[in-house]
């Protein structure tokens, strides 16, 4: 019986530290921190038309601002008390004015040197020269009058605060009252004149009862409250956003500018969820069956780059209101295909499940533009089931894929799955137009041909520069027409023939079990190639007659030589590039077992240095696939050189054999369990027996029959 439990190919610490890279790796996309998409501020123009990603009502600050400001510019600058020291400045100004003006009148001069003269003085500069012309044709009585009612003029104009804008209305409306008109127009005119360079604003603010009054008028502004529904356009392409505008963007879900802890906390919690479940994963289904550490590094490399690709779409494809279902056309599904073709399908489904919550909680919670604020439950149920659906297809149809026809199914498995929980969420909810099937369709196809391009163009190649064996490099070698298996045919054709046997029996044998009939298979062909090195040593290439070399030989020497085909083979299978999942084969098919015959031969020595020389240096089979190879290339060997005849014998040797095998202690390190072991050798069983049962005994011909065919064929 089994006595105990091989140690995991992927210990505890293994798995924990594969987690926590995964962890590490994807939480800056699924953590929402970093800004995603397009950042948009106050004065950027809009990328494209922006519509409210949901409804919303809230209180507008930037509309409430700007109304504020309104009605603070309505309210009129409060003046101090007016300065009297300005009206006497400019009356005084006036009066020299006046006096320049008589002085010159008085002259012998001409009207024209007059008129020059009074252009000279800077006090009348400002003058026009109807306004000069007046003040010098006027009669002397209307003159002086003039002086009078221009000081008076002045005196009740300063009586009141005048702004620069307010100087001739101020003027005209003087002049225009009755007990302020003048007889005649000329004086009118220098009145007007004089006034117009002589009237200054004598305007000054009080700042302080100003900002006072504008305060209070900005406190009796109610808030803007402002309403959105979902899908109303909030600005059109290229239109210059305003204060406004990037604050409906972000109620309404379009943008996300600051940090929500709250979402942090719940990403922190996610990703290490996401961690822990891959390290149970990894510790509790052993996926990683050989190469351990290129395998995780192939497969969580390739999973956090779809997890960045998708993050970083995200921000443009979402909010889908046009129903273009974009956002579902990634291919995320290429994560659980690349787990199914490099490990297991339970691992692969793991994958796809877990890949799905992610993709829904970026979508929920990353801050980006245009579908920071989910929308729904029911659209992170959609999410969540197509990636989960279609990568758990898409693994299915590739786990174990040996040819490129498979690809082209998987495409197909991935768009079909993808599509159908998208039709159903369609027909729950509303509104559903019809075209939104097509764009289904659509994004169904480019999810299904993306996903297999990735893992054809990008996982494939990495996997064999990690030094990882494909399906189909496995298929190639277990093609009866490899090179090094026509070499095998013709050099020993005796070990060919016995080594196709063995992988028939195995792969029979693996395939009862769940494990790798390929790999079975293919590593069972190659298992005895070193016996290229010296076909002759062993019996099955023996002719009939031929002297025996094992006549010659000590048994010793025998069984060095015997052994010598495991170095040779490991020596071959590098010389022909065979990977390392095949060259496994050729020392664990032995184990540490004993070269049995010669070792009887020899009489059994008992001491270590004796039994060393007839002792395989193994290591003991390590997979299910190397346990079974070990079994049928022992059944094989002893039903055929035995001659075993009839049903019962068959069952009795596989018997003895897995009996002794088990009492060797040789299936201790491999996972294999009594049970499938039990599977195991039925299934070699019921082949051998097809292979070796009893032929029927045909009757001698009679010395009539042979006549008749003497003249049947005579010329």
């Amino acid at each position: 019986m089994l006595r105990r439990r091989p140690a995991p190919l992927v210990s505890p610490a293994r798995a924990a530290v594969f987690g926590l890279l995964l962890a590490l790796l994807v939480a800056p996309f699924v953590i929402p921190i970093i800004p995603g998409g397009q950042s948009l501020n106050e004065g950027n123009t809009a990328p494209r038309t922006l519509v409210a990603a949901h409804g919303a009502q809230y209180q507008s600050a930037a509309l409430t601002t700007v109304a504020q400001d309104e009605a603070a510019r309505t309210v009129a600058d409060v003046p101090l008390p007016v300065d009297p020291l300005i009206r006497q400045q400019q009356t005084d100004k006036l009066d020299k004015l006046l006096d320049a003006v008589r002085t010159i009148r008085q002259t012998n001069e001409t009207d024209q040197q007059r008129f020059v003269d009074l252009g000279n003085l800077p006090a009348a500069a400002a003058l026009s020269s109807l306004g000069r012309t007046q003040l010098l044709n006027v009669d002397r009585t209307t003159f002086d009058d003039l002086q009078v009612r221009a000081d008076k003029a002045l005196l009740d104009i300063f009586q009141r605060p005048i702004q620069q804008n307010e100087i001739l209305t101020r003027i005209d409306e003087y002049l225009g009252q009755t007990a302020n008109q003048t007889p005649t127009g000329p004086e009118l005119t220098a009145l007007r004149e004089a006034l117009r360079v002589f009237v200054v604003p004598n305007f000054q603010v009080d700042i302080a009862a100003t900002q006072k009054r504008r305060d209070d008028a900005r406190q009796n502004v109610s808030p803007v409250i402002v309403t959105y529904t979902r899908g109303q356009v909030i600005a059109g392409e290229a239109q210059r956003l305003s204060a406004a505008d990037i604050e409906a963007l972000r109620q309404t879900g379009v943008l996300s500018g600051t940090y929500n802890w709250y979402r942090v906390g719940a990403g922190a919690l996610v990703t290490a969820a996401f961690g822990f479940l891959m390290a149970a994963a990894v510790f509790e289904m052993q996926p990683f069956r050989t190469r351990s550490r290129a395998l995780m590094l192939v497969t969580g490399g390739l999973l956090v780059l779809l997890v960045l690709g998708f993050r970083l779409s995200m921000p443009l494809l979402t909010p889908d209101l046009n129903q273009h279902f974009f956002q579902f056309a990634l291919p995320l599904a290429a994560a659980a295909m690349v787990a199914a073709v490099f490990t297991s399908l339970e691992f692969a489904i793991v994958v796809a499940v877990a890949v799905g919550l992610l993709a829904a909680f970026v979508d929920a919670a990353a801050p980006q533009l245009a579908g920071s604020s989910f929308i729904g439950s029911m659209e992170s149920m959609e999410i969540v089931a197509a990636y989960a659906a279609s990568g758990i297809a898409g693994a299915f149809v590739v786990h174990r894929a040996e040819r490129v026809s498979r690809f082209l199914l998987a495409a197909f498995a991935v768009a079909i799955t993808l599509a159908l929980p998208l039709v159903v969420f369609w027909l729950i909810n509303e509104p559903r137009p019809r075209e939104s099937l097509g764009w289904i369709a659509i994004a169904a196809a480019i999810n299904g041909l993306g996903s297999t391009l990735v893992l054809a163009v990008l996982a494939l190649p990495l996997g064999r520069l990690a030094g990882l064996t494909t399906r189909f490099e496995l298929a190639r070698l277990a093609d009866e027409r490899h090179p090094l298996l026509r070499r095998l045919e013709e050099e020993a054709p005796g070990t060919y023939h016995h080594s196709l046997m063995v992988g028939t029996l195995a792969e029979r044998a693996a395939s009862r079990i769940g494990a790798d009939a390929l790999v079975a298979r293919a590593g069972a062909y190659y298992h005895d190639i070193g016996k290229l090195a010296h076909p002759g040593l062993y019996i099955e290439n023996m002719l009939d007659g031929a002297p025996n070399p094992h006549d010659s030989l000590l048994p010793e020497e025998s069984a060095i030589a015997i052994r010598g085909h495991v170095t040779s083979g490991l020596e071959i299978a590098a010389a022909y590039h065979l990977p390392a999942v095949i060259r496994d084969f050729i020392p664990q098919h032995h184990g540490t077992r004993l070269v049995a015959y010669f070792y009887r031969q020899a009489g059994s020595p008992e001491s270590a240095a004796a039994r060393d020389q007839f002792q395989y240096r193994g290591p003991r089979p390590q997979t299910k696939e190397a346990a079974i190879v070990m079994l049928a290339d022992s059944c094989e060997a002893a039903v055929r050189a035995r001659r075993v005849d009839g049903a019962a014998a068959v069952d009795g040797f596989v018997d003895d054999i897995v009996r002794e095998r088990l009492r060797e202690r040789q299936l201790d390190e491999c996972d294999i369990t009594l049970s499938e072991l039990g599977e195991v050798a039925d299934s070699l069983k019921a082949t051998l027996r097809a292979v070796y049962h009893p032929r029927v005994a045909y009757p001698e011909a009679s010395v009539d029959e042979i006549a008749r065919l003497a003249e049947d064929f005579a010329p």
